[in-house]
Parts: structure tokens; C-alpha cells; sequence
């Protein structure tokens, strides 16, 4: 802790914070002083205006100085660089003749004192080289110094007061500018601010660092840790932070109320290194704003999804706020940028280093950044869901043609979308009908309650529409559809109606609403009830790409209407009528009549079925606009070098474990696919912690529990191996876990070799509480195999048995191993026979049998990436140790068999079983060896 020393020629003011430290030694802080030695004035920046206290620097006062200070130099907490005490000084740039002043303040300390400070001044006002002054070293206090070559953007942002006349600058460029500073040729100790905006002190004349997130912040301080390494203060890394509690300076990492512990958290995974794991393959979502609306919705559900089913870091940037910010705010950073601030391309070049390498452009009203993305060498999927009505009336088709060249894919919903824009040339274009985000089941008792409440029976009927009632979505062509029904059924539309439009259609739509048969219930948070108490779902835009509300109508179990050539929707209805027994109608376009009679008829054939016909219909569809598959489709898309990875996690009685086990995997730096807990029927709480877990993380698991044990793990192995959908499979145990970055650095050895099934680090080992035994296998690798594990390397199946395989298992933990999933199935469907009998050797089996097939290849990473817990309720520690060397000899005799091994290899196998014996005490005569871990 630093803290201010207020000292004013001997008057000494706010001392009680440090009189209670120094009176109680038992407080464990480490601290060092600051002389806040400027004037004190009611502007609170050491001016004379306005002066309350003044610094007059007397001689006579440096005896009475030197002492006060002392006095908490002598505390043994004071911190001490290079063994000396140190001081700082916030302005020595006030003190008369300072370097000959601070020379009298050295000689009183060593000659009343016996001490000898280093003296360290605060780069501030000017002020930034110590030699000036005969100090020896400074310490930056930000914003003093590190604003000075960076832009004002007063013009870019919007004040609230007209008479603002402070310097407002961006927190990103700030953080920029600092961390590209050059060493300095004195000792400096580098400082990080978590914000700053001082107005409250300055009124309308404050200087404001705008922007700031945590995890800005985190860069900032991360990066000067880094630096700190090797541009050391007196051989010691030393970084600071302004500040702790400076609220009225907007300085603060105490939590608040929007950021809660963020800044705290950001802090802690900077000192520890933890932020060094971030992905690098990390996804920007990028919207045009926040409305709530449906690309605004799709946007956000997307990045809902992508974290909770798959793991993948996201950032949200959006061109402009809106209603669903803080919805965006809680599921993943956001970012409000500008397309022509001059700040907007170093900040995607900024988030690129930092992982971002893909991103996922929303909508042509977001295609304005698309250059930008592309100057960032970020590749983006562009996701249009516009149609050119839309297009022209914000002058977007050109944006929008500009980010169809630039993207790695541009994606419609249907082919129809693609033919009204003019993009089915495209050799980028790809066809992906986006999910349904919105769970919408067909309810009975719902139906029955919102009728009810509209005071009609089971046989009335009703038709629906929705969205935002406007021209675009023929709202006024809904109308005129009731009025051509109206004394058939009951007319509904959800959601808000656009002002302008209410009023040119005030006359009429009054005369609607009065008749009792035309309802607007407005924007109502139970759309799938509404939609369960209709009949008919009508459709009435004039143009509309893919509304999701209709895929909520179908997965309802709602026939719908539409009118040709206005979208995706016509399209997708029959597909579905060609496919299934369900009924829809797609009419001429603004035919009214012939949009009436289907509707119509709809309506007859739809609430003649029974509610169990219409929840099979509701089900089928549901199931036919998962979310999740269309997500997992752009997440192939965005990042297309990580591979589907099937994670499955073999478990029985590790509730002790789990929690470790799954955090671990959840802390991944790169997204998975699917995460199963394979539960051989355990009588501990095991799942239920497996799920907490999952929920404390906001992740998604996939629970598969056996009623009766397997009786073999090998059994839960093809288990795992057939129900996995990835297509490389991670059998990761239950009572291990993982560093961070075990999948990441596998994934960049197996890249662009496709002959590899294979992939595996060392281990570090821990017992049963989690305490280090051994720091890596080595040692143990090098008795069998000499040096072809001392480094990363790259194998032929074949070379790997005979090198690492034959004479022992050096593969001594399945959890440390991605396997390519085709060829372990078929491995292990390739030796079930064995498979029944062996308990210790399966695991050795199943590699023979995989790294036997024809050209494959194994990938071996020295770093010891995954963490192998050793314990006594494992199977290698529950079996006999005779039934153990049985196995062992029974693998030598197969793989000499396979391989056609030579007698070198046939003796070292003999050799290693008289180890074995030797450790198990089941041939004392033998010759001692070093014992080292076995499999």
C-alpha cells in the first residue's frame, strides 16, 4: 500500500488511518509513504486559488520533517527496495532549490536516523526525469503524463452539459500509448489506473479517461507486469495502481454496483498470470445496436449460446446502445464503437492481439465496419438480414456489397434471400437457416388461460401475427385480412405499433379494436401462450427475411400463411409440407382474398386436431430449428481450425473430484462441442455436483447415468466413443484435471497433419488432496525410452509402439490424450475379446490395436499439460499385483507378436516384468531399481 503523508510545516493532517496502523504491528500490510506536498486548495490540484493550506518549505522545519517521516520508515512493514526505505514525493517540482534540499533531508535522515531512503518522485505537471532533482528513481501517476500525445474525443461522444469545456480522451489509446512507452534511462515504477474522471472535482473542467472495462484494465496492468520483468526498480519488478479508493477521481477497484468485482478480479488474473490464458480463438460479435428487435435478439441469443453450450470466449461490439444492452452486458463484454472514430481501427487491431481473430458481422446496417475488420486481418462471417426495400431506405447496398467481398462467408437464411439481393454468385455464399432461440411448446392449459382471458370458447378461432407493426410487416394488410374475416374469427397481433403508422390508421384500426374481434395485447413476455391459444399464424410482410417469431409459430404447432417472394419463410413452409403431414399455404403476394380463404381453411383443420397431434406436430419442429446445431454451424464457420471435440468424463464415486475435474474443462481456451459426465452408477452425489458445477459456470453438460456398474471402465470407454457426436474425443477422468491451455496446444500440434489420431502431453502427478508427487514423467519415460520423450515430437504408429509402447505403457493417463474418434472406435471394436479380461492393460490394448492401423500417426507434447491423480481407490491400485504382471506379460507377448520384435526388445520386456515383481515383492531376489511410476 502507498499512502499519502499530509505534512504542512509541522502541522500534520488525515494522520489516524496511519497512527492505527502504526499502533497495531499485528496488522499484516506492507506500506510505503507518499509526501503529498502541494498546496492545498479548494480545487484540489495544488493551485493558489482559493488556498487552505499552504507548503512554505522552511529550513527550520526539515529536522521536525525528516523525523515525522522516519518515524514510519523504522516500522518493519515498510517496504524497502534494495534494502533501503523508500519515499515518495508527489510534486518535487514546488520545492525551492530542490536538489540541495533533498540533499539536507538525506544527511538528517543518516545522521539522526541511520537511514538512508531512496528517494522516488511522481511524474506529474511536467515533471519526469528524478536526475533533475538528485532523486533516484519516479513512479508514473497516471493520467499525469500518459495522455500527452493522445487524441481528445470531445467531438466523438455526446455531453450532456454545453459548458463542458474538460478533456475527454479514449481509455483504449491510453492503455496503447502506455504499454508502447520506451524504457526510460532511470529507474521508473510503472502505474495503471482502472479509470479516471475527475469532473466531480473539477466541475465541467475534469479530465475524463472514457471507456474503460475491466478488461481494458487487465491489458493495461498485465502488460506493466510483463515489462516490470526485466525494466526491475532496485532489481525488484515493481508495478502500482492509482488507485484503490479514489471515487471522487473515478480511480477505484473496490466494487461497485455495475462492475461489482470485475476490476478486482481483472487485478487478480494479472498479477497471477491467469489472463496469459485467454483464448486464441476468441469470436467478436457485431451488431448494429441494441433494439429489441429480432437480428438484435438473434445477435444476443448467439452469444448466449456460444458460451453455454460450447465454451468460446466472445466479445459484443455494437454500433450503437439500446434497450438489450445491459441483456448483452450480462453475457458478455460490450463495446460501443464508432465506425469513423479515429480509435475504432487500434482498437479491433488491439482485440485481434488479443485473440479475436474471427468475427461474426450481424446484419448490412453493421457492414460499415467491415474494412475496418478486414485492415485488422480479422475474418468475419457476414450475416445479411436485410432485404432491398430495407436496403434502399437506409442506403445500405453498398456497405453491404463492400463486406460480401471482405468476408470469409456471407450467410442468408434461404436461397430465396439470396435471389432478392443478387448474391447467388457468390462463391462465399453459404445457405444457413438460422434456430429457433425462443422455446415455444405447445401448451394446453395455456391455450385454455389466454382465451379465457379474452373471454372466448375452444371453437372460436383464432388468427396471429407479430412483430413490430409497421409497413414492412403489412401490419395494414393484417387489418384489412380481419376485415375480411372478421365475422369468422378472432384477429391478434403482438407487439408495438410504429407512431406514424397508428396514426394514418387511427380511424380505422379504432373501429377494429371496438368491434371486439381485433385484439392488441401490445408487446406481451408470453408469446408461446398466445401463440398456443391461435389457430393460424398469418404472416403479412412485405418483405421479411427469416422471422424467427415464425419458426416459434411452427414449433407451436401452428399452420402458417405467408405470401410468396417476400423472403425465406415461403420457402421454408414447402419444404416442410413436401417433408411432413403438417399444412401450410403460401398465397399470392398481398392477395388479401386468397390469404382470407387459406386462412381459413387453416384454421378448420388445425383446431379439428386433437392437442396430442398438435404437440407431436410442435415437437418435430422444435426439433427441426435447434439452436444450438445452427450456432455450432457458425461456430465451424468462424473458426473452421478447431475441430468438433467430444469431451466425456468416465465417473463413478468421484464426487470428491468433479468439481476440479470440470472447472478445468470449462477453463479451456478453445470451445468444445459437447461436454457428457458418464456416470457408471455411483451411490455418491456425483451428478448432482457435476450439475451445480455446470451451473455455477453457466454451462451446458450432457448427464448419461448407468442404473447397474459396468463392472469395467474399458466397457464406459466404447460407451463414451459411441454416443460421442465430436469428431475427436477427449476421455477426460473424473479424478484428473488440466492446465488451462491442454486442449489449445494439442489442437496446434495435430494442425494440418491429418494422418495423426492421436495426440498426447506429459503429466504432472498429485495425490488424492491435490499435493505435487512428481512435476512431470520423464524420468520415467527415459528408462524405457531413452530420449524420444524429452521433447515435443511426432511419430509414425508404428515407430511409437516400438520406441514408447513395447516394453511398457508410457501413455500413463488416458486424460492426457485427444483421440480422432473414427479410429478409437474402431480400435476398440477391434479388440472387445481382450477387452473383457484385462483391467490394468485395456488402456495399452486399445493403443495397440489403434496405432496399428494403416498410416496413422501420434503427437506428443513434452509440456506437462494435464495433471494425473494418483490414489488408492484407482484400478492399477485395486488389482492383485500378480493379476497386474500377468497383464503386463500378456501385452509383452502381443506386441513382440504384432511387431515381430527382436530380442533386444523381447529381454528389456522380460526385464521390466522382473521390476515389477521386484516392486511387488513377489521375487525379493532380484536386482534393486529406481521404481518410478507405472500405468
Amino acid at each position: 500500500m502507498n499512502a499519502y503523508r499530509f505534512w504542512f510545516n509541522r502541522k500534520r493532517l488525515l494522520d489516524q488511518p496511519l497512527e492505527i496502523l502504526l499502533s497495531n504491528p499485528q496488522i499484516d500490510l506492507p506500506f510505503c509513504l507518499m509526501w503529498a506536498n502541494e498546496n492545498w486548495s479548494r480545487r484540489w490540484d495544488g493551485s493558489d486559488d482559493d488556498l487552505l493550506i499552504a507548503q512554505d518549505y522552511r529550513s527550520e522545519d526539515d529536522e521536525a520533517l525528516v523525523d515525522c517521516f522516519a518515524r514510519y520508515l523504522r516500522d518493519p512493514r515498510y517496504i524497502h527496495f534494495d534494502g533501503r526505505p523508500v519515499l515518495m514525493v508527489y510534486r518535487p517540482g514546488t520545492i525551492p532549490d530542490a536538489p540541495a534540499a533533498f540533499v539536507r533531508w538525506r544527511t538528517l535522515f543518516r545522521t539522526r536516523h541511520g537511514l538512508d531512503p531512496l528517494f522516488v518522485m511522481g511524474q506529474a505537471f511536467g515533471d519526469e526525469n528524478p536526475d533533475l532533482f538528485g532523486l533516484d528513481g519516479a513512479i508514473e501517476f497516471p493520467p499525469h503524463k500518459v495522455v500527452s500525445n493522445c487524441n481528445l474525443i470531445n467531438d466523438e461522444i455526446t455531453l450532456f452539459d454545453n459548458d463542458f469545456s474538460g478533456q475527454v480522451y479514449d481509455y483504449g489509446e491510453v492503455v496503447d500509448k502506455a504499454l508502447a512507452q520506451p524504457r526510460t534511462p532511470f529507474p521508473l515504477i510503472r502505474t495503471a489506473a482502472p479509470s479516471w474522471d475527475n469532473d466531480a472535482r473539477r466541475q465541467g473542467k475534469g479530465l475524463v479517461l472514457h471507456g474503460s472495462t475491466p478488461e481494458l484494465y487487465e491489458r493495461w496492468l498485465s502488460g506493466l507486469i510483463e515489462q516490470a520483468q526485466s525494466r526491475t526498480f532496485f532489481r525488484e519488478p515493481v508495478v502500482c495502481i492509482n488507485a484503490w479508493n479514489e471515487w471522487a477521481e473515478g480511480a477505484y477497484l473496490e466494487p461497485d454496483q455495475h462492475f461489482g468485482s470485475a476490476y478486482l478480479n481483472a487485478t487478480a488474473r494479472a498479477c497471477t498470470g491467469a489472463g496469459k490464458n485467454r483464448s486464441r480463438a476468441g469470436i467478436l460479435l457485431i451488431g448494429h445496436d441494441a433494439f429489441p428487435a429480432g437480428a438484435q435478439r438473434l445477435l444476443l441469443e448467439t452469444g448466449r449460446t456460444l458460451k453455454h453450450c460450447f465454451g468460446a470466449e466472445i466479445q459484443f461490439l455494437l454500433l450503437d446502445g439500446g434497450a438489450l444492452l445491459d441483456e448483452y452486458r450480462n453475457v458478455a463484454p460490450t463495446e460501443i464503437v464508432t465506425v469513423g472514430s479515429k480509435t475504432t481501427p487500434a482498437r479491433l487491431e488491439y482485440l485481434r492481439r488479443q485473440g479475436f481473430q474471427s468475427a461474426i458481422l450481424n446484419s448490412a446496417a453493421s457492414s460499415a465496419l467491415a474494412p475496418h475488420l478486414a485492415d485488422a486481418e480479422i475474418g468475419f462471417l457476414f450475416l445479411i438480414h436485410e432485404l432491398p426495400a430495407l436496403l434502399r431506405s437506409r442506403n445500405l447496398h453498398t456497405p453491404m456489397e463492400k463486406a460480401c467481398t471482405l468476408a470469409r462467408h456471407v450467410i442468408v437464411p434461404a436461397q430465396n434471400v439470396a435471389k432478392r439481393l443478387g448474391l447467388e454468385t457468390l462463391n462465399n455464399l453459404k445457405i444457413l437457416p438460422q434456430g429457433l432461440y425462443t422455446e415455444a411448446p405447445f401448451s394446453l392449459q395455456a391455450r385454455l388461460t389466454i382465451r379465457r382471458g379474452m373471454g372466448l370458447g375452444t371453437a372460436d378461432r383464432i388468427i396471429i401475427g407479430a412483430g413490430y407493426a409497421d409497413l414492412r410487416k403489412g401490419f395494414d394488410l393484417f387489418l384489412q385480412l380481419w376485415r375480411k374475416m372478421q365475422d369468422a374469427v378472432h384477429c391478434v397481433w403482438l407487439g408495438d405499433i410504429d407512431p406514424s403508422l397508428k396514426n394514418n390508421l387511427h380511424v380505422e384500426l379504432n373501429g377494429a379494436l371496438s368491434s371486439g374481434t381485433f385484439h392488441m395485447p401490445g408487446r406481451v413476455d408470453n408469446v408461446p401462450a398466445w401463440l398456443a391459444a391461435a389457430d393460424v399464424f398469418a404472416l403479412t410482410s412485405r418483405e421479411d427475411p427469416y422471422p424467427s417469431v415464425v419458426l416459434e409459430a411452427l414449433a407451436a404447432g401452428l399452420p402458417c400463411v405467408a405470401f410468396e417472394e417476400t423472403g425465406g419463410i415461403p420457402e421454408l413452409l414447402q419444404q416442410i409440407d413436401s417433408e411432413t403431414d403438417h399444412r401450410n399455404s403460401i398465397v399470392p403476394f398481398a392477395d388479401i382474398p386468397a390469404m382470407a380463404n387459406a386462412a381459413h381453411k387453416l384454421a378448420t383443420w388445425s383446431s379439428e386436431r386433437s392437442s396430442r397431434e398438435r404437440q407431436k406436430t410442435a415437437r418435430a419442429a422444435a426439433q427441426r430449428f435447434s439452436f444450438r446445431h445452427y450456432v455450432q454451424e457458425l461456430l465451424s464457420l468462424a473458426l473452421p481450425a478447431i475441430p468438433k471435440i467430444s469431451v466425456v468424463i468416465p465417473s463413478h464415486n468421484y464426487a470428491h473430484y468433479m468439481s476440479r475435474r470440470l472447472s478445468s474443462i470449462f477453463a479451456q481456451t478453445v470451445a468444445v462441442f459437447e461436454i457428457i459426465v458418464l456416470d457408471d452408477a455411483s451411490d455418491d452425489n456425483s451428478l448432482e455436483i457435476a450439475r451445480q458445477t455446470a451451473k455455477d459456470w453457466d454451462r451446458e453438460i450432457i448427464c448419461i447415468e448407468n442404473t447397474m456398474p459396468s463392472g469395467s471402465v474399458f466397457k464406459q470407454w466404447h460407451k463414451a466413443v459411441r454416443i460421442a457426436r465430436g469428431d475427436w474425443i477427449w476421455i477426460a477422468e473424473a479424478d484428473d484435471f488440466c492446465e488451462p491451455e491442454f486442449l489449445e496446444r494439442i489442437l496446434d500440434g495435430i494442425k494440418n497433419k491429418p494422418a495423426v489420431v492421436m495426440a498426447f502431453t506429459d503429466s504432472r502427478t498429485v495425490d488424492e488432496d491435490g499435493a505435487p508427487i512428481f512435476p512431470s514423467y520423464r524420468a520415467y519415460y527415459a528408462e524405457s525410452a531413452g530420449l524420444l520423450m524429452e521433447n515435443d515430437s511426432h511419430f509414425t504408429g508404428e515407430s511409437f509402439l516400438r520406441g514408447c509402447l513395447s516394453e511398457r505403457n508410457l501413455v500413463l493417463n488416458v486424460s492426457s490424450a485427444l483421440f480422432r474418434k473414427k479410429h478409437l472406435l474402431t480400435a476398440i471394436n477391434g479388440c472387445q475379446t481382450d477387452l473383457k479380461t484385462l483391467r490394468v492393460a485395456g488402456d495399452w490394448r486399445i493403443y495397440l490395436e489403434l496405432l496399428t492401423q494403416k498410416n496413422v500417426e501420434v503427437i506428443y507434447l513434452a509440456q506437462p499439460l494435464n495433471v494425473h491423480r494418483r490414489h488408492g481407490n484407482s484400478v492399477t491400485h485395486t488389482l492383485s499385483r500378480r493379476n497386474h504382471i500377468d497383464e503386463v506379460a500378456y501385452m509383452h507377448r502381443l506386441l513382440a507378436s504384432r511387431l515381430a520384435l527382436p530380442e533386444t526388445h523381447i529381454s528389456r520386456q522380460k526385464h521390466y516384468c522382473a521390476i515389477l515383481e521386484q516392486q511387488f515383492g513377489l521375487n525379493p531376489h532380484n536386482a534393486s531399481k529406481k521404481v518410478l511410476p507405472l500405468s
